[in-house]
Order: C-alpha cells, then sequence, then structure tokens
C-alpha cells in the first residue's frame, strides 16, 4: 500500500472516531476544530498573506500548539487547510513546520500523466503535501460515505456539495475515487525482513572515492544493493542534502524515496530523488533568467508542438518533405528526429552543419537526397525553436538538452551545481542516453563519488537514445578509470527460468558473455515451455487455457503476465480473452476503449448539428433506442441548420420514432439540459455520470472485474479531462481534435498505465515488454514468437538523422540504426524471459492464414535445450466479437453508389455505413490546408463547367481569392503562401488540358444485374484524333495504392463500356502529375468481381471494421465507430 492511500485509511478512522464522539461531519468546520482541539492544538485564522504563515495558506506552530490558516475562502476551504495541518501532526511530518502553499482540495490521487506531470518527479515534500490534501479530503468527507450518499441515498454530486458547503469538483473527484477505482483493504502491517547483502552486494554498496558501475542483471537486487549504499552514507554522517539520486521513471523514484523514508524519514526528505528529467527541469526553473525563460515555463507536448508547426508549414519551402494535403504526420516525423537530436545534444545549428557536411561528401543520388532531407529537418528544426522561444515554452527533449548546455558553456553555474552533491547515485544506467551522459559528467567531470548500477542486455530504450554503448563506454572514455561490479545471484526466478535467459543472454549483442547467473531458489523440476499451434486465433485460445491451467496449480489472475512486443494487438488480445472467460487487467488505448467513446461521443452531440453521436448513444443502456430511430433522427438533421445540440430542446418535431425512442431521446434531453458547445468538457461528463445518471453508480456496485476495469478507464480519462491546456475555439471541439490528434501521434501512450489502486484486482496483467521492464510476475506467458514478430525488421525512420549525429557511431546512420535496432530485439526478449518467477510459456501459430508456413522466431533456438516444445490443438473456438455481428438491414429496390462510394467501402466497411447507409458523418475539423484544397477544387471545377472565366491576365488571381474567401482563408496569416501553393495548382491543371478539346462531362454506370455503379469524372477530353480521355482529378497527392482501388477500376470499366478505346488518367495537383490507368484483363476481371462482391456484402448488412492506428484518428466515425443500435434498418437507394 502506497503511502497516500495509507494516509487516506487513518483520515477516515480519524473520521469515523470523531462521528462516535458526537462531532457533525456536515458542519467541517467545527468538526475540524474539534479534531485539534482533541490533540491539544488551538486553531486560529489569520489575514491571507500575513508573516506567520511564511508565504503559506497554512501551517502549524509547534511550539504554540497552534494551527493557523487563512481567513479567506469558503468555511469547508478553511476548515480543508485545518485538516491539511492534522493531517502532518497526525503522520509524524518531519516537515510539519514547512507552511502548506500548493493547496488543491479536488487533488487526484495520482496525476494524470501528460504535459508537465508527465516529468515532475515530486520531492519528498511535495509528496508529503499531496498526501496531505488527501488526508483532508478524506478526513472530511470519507469515500466510504460519499459512496453510501451516492449508491444507498441516491444523491447527486450536486447534492452532497450543496449540504456540506464543499466545491462541486472535490465532491466529484471524490467520488470518482470511490466508484470508479477499487477499494483497497487496509494494510496489514508486518515487520518485513531484509536479506542480508552478498559479498558481491556489500563490496559494491562500500565502494567510495572514484566512479563505479554495477553491472546487475534481473532479479539480482539492485535496488536493494543501491539502498544499502544510501544507508551506508548517511551512517557515514553525509548530509542527505548532498546525495542526489537520478531515476528513469517517476514511479521508481516515489518507490526509492519511501523505501529509505521506512529507516530514514528525514534524510529521505531531504535527499533529491527523482529522474533525470525532472531534475532538469529544476535547474532550469533555478537559471530561467540565464536561459530567457519565464520562472516557470509551460511544458509544450508534441501534440502543441505538431499544431505550432502547422501554423508555418507554408513558409518553409520543404521539398522532400513537402505535403500539402494533411502535414500531421510529417511534422510529427521531424519532430522525432529533432527530439531524438536533443538526446545527443546536438541543436539546430549544429543539426544543419552536419546536414551541410553530409551534401559536401554526397557522391550518389541517394547520398544527396539524403543530405538534403536531413538540411529540410535542419530547417524545420530552426523554427520550431524560434516558435517556443517566443511562446516561452520548454518540450520533454530540452528538460535535459538544456541543462547540459548551460552547464557546460557557463563554469559558475556548473561550479555552483557541482558544490552542492557529494555523491550521483544513478539507476538503470543501461537506458541513459548521451544528454544525461554529459548531464552527469557536469555534475561529476572526474567521476569521483559517482555510483551508477544497470545492465546492458536490458537496454530496450533506442527510441529516446538509451544504448549499451554507454555501459561499454564507462570507466573508459566516458569517467576514465572508473571501476566496475557484477552482481551473479538470481534471487527472483527458478533455476530453470535463469537458465533459459542466461543460455540466450551468451550470444547477445549488448554486453559480453560473462553474464550468466545462478538461481538462489534452485530447481523447480519444470522447464519453460513453447505451446505452439496451428493459426494464430487458436494461439489466444491456447493462452487462455494455460492461464486456466496456472490458476488450478495455485497461481491466482493477478500472479500471471502476459508480455506482448508492442501495442499494436494488445487490445484485441485483451478483448479475446474477456471473451474467453479470462479477466484481464489492461486499459490499452484510453481513447478507443468503448466506455469512453461513448463519453466523447454525447459530447459530440454538443458540438456536431448532425448528432452523429446518436449512433453510438443509442447503443447504451440509459439511452438505447433501435437503430430505425436513429436513423429517424439523422433524417430530421438533414433537414435543419439548427445550432448543434438546440433540436433536443425540440423534441416533438421529430416524426417516426418508436415508444422507446421518444422515451430515450427524453431521457437524452434532459440530460444534456443546460450544456451547450461552449461548455467545459469535464463539467458536462461529471454532470451527467453522478448527477444525471447512475452510470458511476452502477460501475461503483460491480464487482466484475470488466466492469471495474471500465471505471478505472473513465476515472484516468476525467482525470485527463481536468488538466487540458487552454486555447482558442470552443472547448469541447479543442478536446476532440486533442484526442484525435493524440491517437495519431502515438501520444497517448502515457494514459495506458493503470491507477495504482488496480494492483489489487484478481486479474490478468496485459502490458508490453516494455512496461514490464523492472516489474516479476510467478508466471509469465509471452504470446506470437514468429520470426515475423520478433526480432521484427525495422523500417527506415522516416526522418533519418544526419551522419555523425549519435556519438560514438560508426557509419551511415541508417546502418547504426538498424545495428541499435537489432540489439534492441534481443534486449526486449531477454527481458521477457527475466520477468518470469516460477512458471514461463512462450506462444507461437505455426500457419499463416492461407495456410502457408509461418516460421518461428529464431530467438528460440537460443533458449536452447531447457525450452519444452509441445504442439497443442485447443478444443474451444475463439467467439466472434460482438461489434463484428452484421447489421439487420432491409434495401427497398436497387443498390446504386457511385464509384468513389464503393472505394470507400473496400477501405473500410463500417466507415461506408456510416457514410452512406446512414448518411451521416463529414470530415473532421478542417485545416487551414484542406481549406485551400477545397479553394482549388473550386476554381477548377469553376474552370471546368466554363472556361472563359479564365479568359485575361488577372482572372485566375481573381477567381483563386473569391474561392479563399467562400473557403474562411482571406485572413489566415500565411495567404500569400497558400495562394502560391493554390495558383501553381490551378495553373498545372489548366497546362495539362492545353491542346484538347474539352467536353462537357457526364456519368457513366456499371450494371450488376439490378443493381448499379454511377462513375462521374471530373472532366473529359477529345482528342484530336477524337478519341476521348476520362480524368479524375485530385488535389492531394498520389498514393501508390490507388492503382489497386476497386473505384479506379469502376472508372476505367465504365469509361471503356461507354467508349471503348478510351483512357482512364489520374491528376495529382499536389504532385503536378498525370497517371495513364491500364489495368490487364485479368486485373479488370479481379476488379469487377470484387465489385460484385461488394455490393452483395452491403445488401447482406455486412460492415465490419478495418482499424488502423494511421487513418481512423482522423475519420469522422472515430468517436462513434463500434457497436450499433438493434433493430432492423430500412433503406432505399433507389
Amino acid at each position: 500500500m502506497d503511502a497516500v492511500e495509507l494516509a487516506r485509511q487513518i483520515a477516515a478512522d480519524l473520521h469515523r472516531q470523531a462521528v462516535a464522539n458526537g462531532h457533525d461531519p456536515w458542519r467541517p468546520y467545527e468538526f475540524a476544530i474539534a479534531e485539534a482541539q482533541r490533540r491539544g492544538l488551538d486553531v486560529e485564522p489569520t489575514a491571507a498573506g500575513s508573516v506567520m504563515l511564511d508565504g503559506g495558506r497554512a501551517t502549524v506552530v509547534a511550539a504554540d500548539c497552534l494551527i493557523l490558516h487563512e481567513n479567506i475562502g469558503t468555511v469547508f476551504e478553511q476548515a480543508f487547510l485545518v485538516a491539511h495541518e492534522i493531517g502532518h501532526i497526525e503522520l509524524g511530518d518531519d516537515v510539519a513546520d514547512e507552511p502548506a502553499r500548493d493547496v488543491d482540495l479536488a487533488r487526484a490521487a495520482e496525476p494524470s500523466p501528460v504535459g508537465v506531470d508527465r516529468v515532475v518527479d515530486y520531492g519528498r515534500r511535495q509528496r508529503r503535501e499531496v498526501q496531505m490534501d488527501l488526508f483532508a479530503r478524506e478526513f472530511l468527507l470519507p469515500r466510504a460515505l460519499v459512496r453510501k450518499l451516492h449508491l444507498e441515498d441516491g444523491q447527486t454530486a450536486t447534492a452532497i456539495a450543496a449540504r456540506l458547503g464543499a466545491p462541486f469538483d472535490l465532491v466529484v473527484q471524490q467520488l470518482f475515487d470511490a466508484l470508479l477505482l477499487p477499494e483497497i483493504a487496509p494494510a496489514v502491517e508486518a515487520d518485513s525482513v531484509e536479506r542480508p547483502l552478498n559479498p558481491l552486494q556489500a563490496s559494491a554498496a562500500t565502494h567510495r572515492g572514484g566512479a563505479f558501475l554495477l553491472e546487475a542483471g534481473p532479479g539480482t537486487g539492485k535496488t536493494q544493493t543501491l539502498t544499502a549504499r544510501v544507508e551506508g552514507l548517511l551512517a557515514e554522517d553525509v548530509d542527505p542534502r548532498r546525495i542526489l539520486l537520478l531515476t528513469f521513471s517517476n514511479k521508481a523514484a516515489g518507490e526509492m524515496a519511501e523505501r529509505i523514508a521506512r529507516k530514514h524519514k528525514a534524510a529521505a526528505a531531504a535527499m533529491w530523488i527523482g529522474t533525470f528529467h525532472a531534475f532538469g527541469l529544476d535547474i532550469i526553473r533555478r537559471f530561467h533568467i540565464e536561459l530567457d525563460l519565464p520562472k516557470d515555463p509551460r511544458m509544450m507536448d508534441r501534440t502543441e508542438a505538431v499544431e505550432l508547426l502547422e501554423t508555418e508549414f507554408p513558409r518553409l519551402g520543404l521539398n522532400h518533405y513537402r505535403n500539402l494535403y494533411d502535414p500531421t504526420q510529417i511534422i510529427a516525423d521531424m519532430l522525432a528526429a529533432i527530439f531524438r537530436a536533443k538526446d545527443e545534444v546536438v541543436d539546430e545549428a549544429g543539426y544543419a552543419e552536419l546536414a551541410e557536411a553530409m551534401l559536401g561528401s554526397a557522391v550518389t543520388p541517394e547520398e544527396r537526397e539524403a543530405a538534403e532531407r536531413a538540411g529540410e529537418v535542419a530547417r524545420v528544426y530552426a523554427a520550431y525553436e524560434g516558435l517556443k522561444r517566443q511562446a516561452h515554452c520548454v518540450d520533454f527533449g530540452d528538460l535535459v538538452s538544456m541543462p547540459v548546455r548551460l552547464m557546460e558553456r557557463d563554469s559558475e553555474i556548473r561550479a555552483h551545481l557541482q558544490a552542492q552533491y557529494d555523491h550521483v547515485l544513478v539507476d538503470e544506467y543501461q537506458d541513459v542516453n548521451r544528454s544525461s551522459v554529459r548531464l552527469i559528467a557536469a555534475l561529476r567531470s572526474d567521476g569521483r563519488n559517482l555510483w551508477a548500477v544497470g545492465d546492458a542486455k536490458q537496454s530496450i530504450y533506442r527510441f529516446r537514445g538509451a544504448s549499451s554503448f554507454n555501459m561499454t563506454r564507462f570507466g573508459t572514455s566516458d569517467f576514465a578509470g572508473g571501476a566496475r561490479g557484477r552482481l551473479k545471484r538470481n534471487y527472483r526466478s527458478v533455476d530453470e527460468v535463469v537458465q533459459a535467459f542466461s543460455a540466450f543472454a551468451i550470444r547477445m549483442k549488448a554486453g559480453d558473455q560473462d553474464s550468466g547467473l545462478e538461481s538462489e531458489r534452485g530447481q523447480s523440476g519444470v522447464s519453460p515451455e513453447l505451446r505452439t499451434v496451428d493459426q494464430s486465433p487458436q494461439q489466444t485460445v491456447a493462452l487462455a487455457d494455460a492461464i486456466e491451467e496456472m490458476r488450478r496449480a495455485g497461481h491466482a489472475y493477478r500472479d500471471q503476465a502476459v508480455l506482448c512486443t508492442g501495442n499494436e494487438k494488445l487490445s484485441e488480445l485483451g478483448q479475446d480473452l474477456e471473451r474467453l472467460g479470462v479477466p484481464v487487467l489492461f486499459l490499452g488505448s484510453l481513447f478507443e476503449r468503448p466506455e469512453i467513446k461513448e463519453l466523447l461521443s454525447l459530447l459530440t452531440i454538443l458540438t456536431d448539428r448532425r448528432a452523429m453521436g446518436m449512433v453510438r448513444a443509442a447503443c447504451m443502456s440509459e439511452f438505447a433506442m433501435p437503430i430505425s430511430d436513429v436513423d429517424a433522427i439523422f433524417s430530421h438533421l438533414r433537414a435543419l441548420d439548427a445550432t448543434p445540440g438546440a433540436w433536443l430542446g425540440e423534441l416533438g418535431a421529430i416524426t417516426g420514432l418508436s415508444e422507446a425512442g421518444s422515451a430515450a431521446l427524453g431521457a437524452m434531453a434532459a440530460t444534456m439540459r443546460g450544456f451547450d458547445q461552449s461548455a467545459s468538457p469535464w463539467t458536462v461528463l461529471a454532470t451527467l455520470l453522478l448527477d444525471r445518471t447512475r452510470i458511476a453508480a452502477r460501475i461503483g456496485g460491480s464487482s466484475d472485474i470488466a466492469e471495474r476495469t471500465r471505471g478505472l478507464a473513465i476515472w484516468q480519462f476525467m482525470n485527463f479531462l481536468r488538466v487540458q491546456p487552454g486555447g482558442q475555439g470552443l472547448p469541447i471541439v479543442r478536446l476532440l481534435d486533442r484526442v484525435r490528434r493524440l491517437v495519431r501521434l502515438g501520444d497517448d501512450r502515457d494514459l495506458r498505465q493503470l491507477p495504482a489502486a488496480a494492483q489489487g484486482l484478481d486479474a490478468v496483467r496485459l502490458m508490453t515488454i516494455h512496461g514490464a521492464k523492472g516489474l516479476e510476475f510467478p508466471v509469465v506467458h509471452v504470446p506470437g514468437l514468429n520470426g515475423d514478430t520478433i526480432p521484427r525488421t525495422p523500417q527506415a525512420p522516416p526522418c533519418p538523422p544526419p551522419d555523425g549525429m549519435v556519438e560514438g557511431a560508426e557509419g551511415r546512420a541508417l546502418d547504426v540504426f538498424r545495428a541499435g535496432h537489432a540489439e534492441e530485439q534481443e534486449c526486449l526478449f531477454y527481458v521477457a524471459l527475466s520477468r518470469a518467477r516460477d512458471r514461463l510459456f512462450l506462444y507461437a501459430p505455426t500457419q499463416k492464414s492461407n495456410g502457408h508456413n509461418r516460421p518461428l522466431s529464431s530467438f528460440l533456438d537460443r533458449v536452447e535445450s531447457g525450452l519444452v516444445r509441445t504442439k497443442v490443438s485447443p478444443t474451444r473456438i475463439l467467439p466472434p466479437a460482438p461489434e463484428a455481428g452484421d447489421v439487420t438491414l432491409v434495401i427497398d429496390g436497387a443498390l446504386r453508389f457511385t464509384g468513389a462510394q464503393i472505394a470507400l467501402y473496400e477501405r473500410c466497411p463500417r466507415r461506408f455505413f456510416y457514410t452512406h447507409i446512414l448518411q451521416v458523418g463529414g470530415r473532421r475539423t478542417a485545416t487551414a490546408f484542406m481549406q485551400m484544397h477545397e479553394a482549388v477544387r473550386t476554381v477548377f471545377q469553376a474552370v471546368i463547367a466554363d472556361a472563359s472565366i479564365i479568359g485575361g491576365e488577372g482572372d485566375l488571381e481573381g477567381q483563386i481569392v473569391n474561392a479563399f474567401a467562400a473557403h474562411g482563408l482571406a485572413d489566415h496569416g500565411y495567404v500569400t503562401e497558400y495562394k502560391g501553393f493554390a495558383t501553381s495548382m490551378i495553373q498545372y491543371f489548366l497546362a495539362a488540358r492545353e491542346g484538347h478539346t474539352p467536353e462537357a462531362p457526364t456519368a457513366l454506370s456499371i450494371a450488376f444485374g439490378a443493381e448499379e455503379i454511377i462513375v462521374r469524372p471530373d472532366e473529359v477530353l477529345v482528342r484530336s484524333d477524337g478519341s476521348r480521355t476520362f480524368r479524375r482529378v485530385q488535389t492531394g497527392h498520389f498514393r501508390t495504392s490507388e492503382m489497386d482501388d476497386v473505384g479506379v477500376a469502376a472508372f476505367l470499366l465504365a469509361a471503356q463500356r461507354a467508349f471503348p478505346g478510351a483512357s482512364v488518367e489520374l491528376v495529382h495537383l499536389s504532385d503536378q502529375t498525370v497517371r495513364s490507368l491500364d489495368l490487364t484483363t485479368k486485373k479488370l476481371q479481379n476488379r469487377q468481381e470484387k465489385l460484385a462482391l461488394f455490393l452483395e456484402r452491403i445488401r447482406g448488412g455486412k460492415f465490419p471494421a478495418d482499424p488502423s492506428a494511421r487513418t481512423c484518428p482522423g475519420c469522422p466515425a472515430f468517436f462513434v465507430c463500434g457497436p450499433t443500435p438493434a433493430g432492423t434498418l430500412k433503406k432505399s437507394f433507389s
């Protein structure tokens, strides 16, 4: 149990005792004073800003047995300050004389892992203030009480807040904690008996003097050794304020601080224990003047950085990385390259110099292009840094590289920081990158009293610049003369597991061959197993069977973990296991979870005129209605041009609703009453969950693991909403756009972390190997061990670094990348194997879906003879996902769709369903680039309709000016650059039709029995020989997949049937290219059969989703995609 939860349980006990003694909790100030007086303390209010408060809001004056608090705010807020100080006294805090400065009444039990909270690893003092805020809230309004009030008495959050005189957000947060987080049983404190250090550990812990690196393999007790070193230093009377302990995660820092505090509470509070990035941020804040930054610069995340650069993109003059339609992804790729450069402490000028050097030495066209690409990244780097300086922001990459450059150039600051610390300790040294090493070197250039611990074979963070290379350099190029030690005894795993990962380690590229470990636990008599199946769906069933087998053998669900190489398949695997009856503890992509999509869909109803979110909301029990009613609502809204959400006040105007639909819409209207598109998303959803529905109550009252996991997800989501950055535009629209970007860029990964309260749930842990680093489990399952999964062949980075950027690496940057990736793949496998304590199961299918052989991972042979191989044939079948079912669709008459529409069915049948069957949706929020493309389309379509509009000089510019005004670009800050792009595109369009006679385009069609596919060419040109050319004109870039598009095939088929010998061309104005479309007879026949099949599937109601991390976040249906309402949908397309 962590310290925060322990404090809350103590506070709840005090509340119960106070109530038993006759004190009234509904008079919070008197209630808090009574508790203070019971302790012999007086309570006095004083003026805010009083010198007695020493800059705080409340404090304990121990000598006078007095609690002082500021006399402003509500009565409840003053009671909260008193309770906060009681917490310091009750918990025996050695820093009780420190005033409470940053009091937050509605503070979450854990910070949301976004923005600055992702970085700030609170020191022990700050952690204690967090602890006291939650102590105070629990004392005044215990979770057990607020849970009873809501679940049993039916009181809403608003009613409880009004009765107590407390802020609404405080009551909401306490209710979320009480209902959505699992209850944690009171701790039974047992005396922990720590194993004595073995000789190698003791030797490492007592090393003094020069730099020292301890190489510590899995389970060898590195944390105990590091803690023993700290305890030894304290025993030698080293001032704890002069000890700096750097880690790589906030969680590790917190655990280390708590571990030290068990024996040395005051010392743990005085030491600086935190991450490299938190330490760097501390330096930036202390020396902000020298860095030309505000005292507390705002942290910019990658999503904000992309938005910032998108506005500048038109003026950057890019060629290789030019994307004139949707530059989001390419900007994100270039930012990744920039952040990687910061890992190496290479600034924008250094990057440009490296690119110039590449260009100067380039011989082949490929080398020249690589150099030019690096130069374009350097240009973007310079622009980005300039924009960031203007915004007075820093990014994650700055937090270490900026302090490094500051200390390396300013000897006084370097000397000042060096003088602060006598001892520097570094945990997980294999995870350091060059910026981290240079930070350490700036603090300890001679290596004296530098002590580090790591394991080269567990170096799995290449994407952020970590490399076992840094372990190799220790004692030579870095911290010359430093000594090394090595731990050899594994205390975690049985001998069979230790022998398995030790055998694999021998041939690993990272580290050396002298890394085999000896098991303290000895043999168990059971070897690790490789279980193979025929095909992939059987693997999940075999996995579920093994989990149940281990459960029957005495290993609870919570004692088992399933580890995967990446996030891609985790959500699907988790859902599959749940359908097989295995409870799983896993959040996955937060914004793609069903319960979060439901909440986001409800928000879209307030911002979308067509209320597309109703198709998802109608699947919720609170608003359930047949799909026919949803269709009736959509038909009604298509005929309106009303303000979003306003239709909920005029439900009588909607005709054709069933009784159930009318009732559900009434409930929806009542739920959304008083909210519109300008409302705060957090307020809307908090009110919905706790005041106007029983959603949170239903979750809170359930013991089902799947339901509890849904609660965890909603808690995490609401915590995320609380800390959203401000900005321009409507709050809900801004949130929805931000969520799309976070998912598309993969910046939602930190939100996949489970709250600490979840750890007690009896469910199988499902996580990536990266996420399992530093953890251990009695039973570990590793599926998907095929040659195409691990080791995985890497794709070249979209923006490779310039040659010479990665310090110590030899050869071309791409070769360096591939070598590093190959090494990391081995390390990932090693980490996965070494997480197991008792049992280790590996899995792999041996066939592809077409029956062809699917090779096993080459890593398996390197585990050698210790691996028992078994072929299994599960008897169960994996049940289909509920949303994979067909839609009950009744079509009146024939189907009639365009080629473009049927092409959408090929790309994603589910999106086709929303767009062309339900006829809802559209584009996501338009960017300036998209508006420019619409303006270009407007102009070229006008030219096709009447070429005489571009008759004289200046006509083209006038048409573009009018189109820009119509599409909202006239006042854009970079309208000149956008006009330049548009003019170039239209000029190319005009040039491409010269020499041909335009003919008015008419629709073409292909019949499939009674069904019909319509093709509408953008333009038709007649050549001098009388033959026709049919063109499809696109404003964007060419995609190679277009040539296989059934819509393109339909275009060719329809044109050639109507005009034998006619040609078809694809025009792409962004690329300024014209491509002839020429498919073989066989390909055309295949496409024609596919078109017929698609029409058959549409009529049969088959609309499965085709998820894609790249395209789904930009889809109009992103927030609603999933299950559809029950019932029969009747449609006509004639």
